[in-house]
């Protein structure tokens, strides 16, 4: 919700009025080719972990692709130019990403008490279940316990990180022009 209200100042600040029904904006492309047996979040590439398929792996990717166009269109809107709008979108992407895993790690230690405490208020609630409440509901305590104090340090995690990205994205010289970018460019 907070994410909707802070929409139109978002774009009061960047600059970026509605698109004219006239012409719809142009769709920007990823430049760069996704592995296929790989996740590519931003600027971070991994290999493909054994307990995710082929399918959910191409998921993730499209979703991260799908991320950095729409970020680069938005900066392209504001009047950034096209490298350096792409090279922006993959380092907010990527930090933003590297952020919110360290958070969610850092929270760890206290998520972990979190959870505890979830499984005991999970015990008396699903103590008048007996005997398939005291299997499930322990472990939904325990989920939303863990939960309850994760989400939101990677949140912030992932928040800090996209700023990291946006500064060292502005900052730093965008890649070479690849062949591909050349011609999309033209």
């Amino acid at each position: 919700m907070a994410v909707v209200s802070a929409l139109p100042l978002s774009l009061t600040l960047l600059g970026a009025g509605p698109a004219l029904a006239e012409e719809p904006p142009a769709v920007v492309q990823p430049a760069d080719a996704i592995p296929d047996s790989g996740i590519r979040i931003g600027t971070v590439q991994l290999e493909q972990p054994f307990f995710l398929t082929a399918e959910q792996t191409q998921q993730i990717n499209t979703t991260s692709a799908n991320a950095e166009a729409v970020l680069a269109q938005a900066l392209e809107a504001a009047g950034v130019d096209h490298p350096r709008a792409t090279h922006v979108a993959k380092t907010v992407i990527g930090d933003a990403a590297i952020g919110a895993a360290v958070g969610a790690t850092a929270a760890s230690p206290i998520a972990s008490a979190g959870a505890v405490v979830g499984v005991v208020s999970g015990l008396v609630a699903g103590l008048p279940f007996a005997p398939i409440g005291l299997v499930v509901v322990p472990v939904v305590g325990a989920a939303l316990g863990y939960a309850f104090v994760a989400v939101p340090f990677a949140a912030l995690g992932a928040g800090v990180g996209a700023a990291v990205g946006a500064a060292d994205g502005f900052i730093s010289p965008p890649a070479a022009s690849t062949p591909v970018e050349a011609v999309q460019n033209s």
